[in-house]
């Protein structure tokens, strides 16, 4: 898991682009692919725009409601529910998306 994944603090939406800056102050840019729900918490899965061949894979975080219409994002730390989360969007998207086996 990269930094980028672990460290996110900021998000902004413009349509289905969402915008995340690090602790370092990186910004980097990622297409919103679907909300996925385990366990009754919402999780965002995210293309790196910059990945056109989407060889970094995706990333996934927490979408954390805070009211009055806004969001933020954090970091799914923990590998062994980044794995369940993956294959929950897997099992719900098949038929959208082409998965490598």
């Amino acid at each position: 898991m990269s930094d980028i994944e672990k460290n996110t603090e900021e998000t902004e939406f413009d349509d289905d682009k969402v915008i995340l800056e690090d602790e370092e102050g990186n910004v980097l840019e990622f297409q919103f692919l679907e909300l996925v729900m385990v366990d009754d918490v919402p999780y965002a899965v995210l293309m790196p725009v910059d990945d056109p061949d989407g060889e970094l894979g995706v990333v996934i975080v927490e979408v954390v409601d805070l009211g009055k219409d806004s969001e933020h994002y954090d970091a799914v730390t923990d590998d062994a529910l980044n794995e369940r989360i993956f294959e929950q969007f897997r099992k719900e998207f098949a038929d959208k998306y082409d998965f490598e086996d």
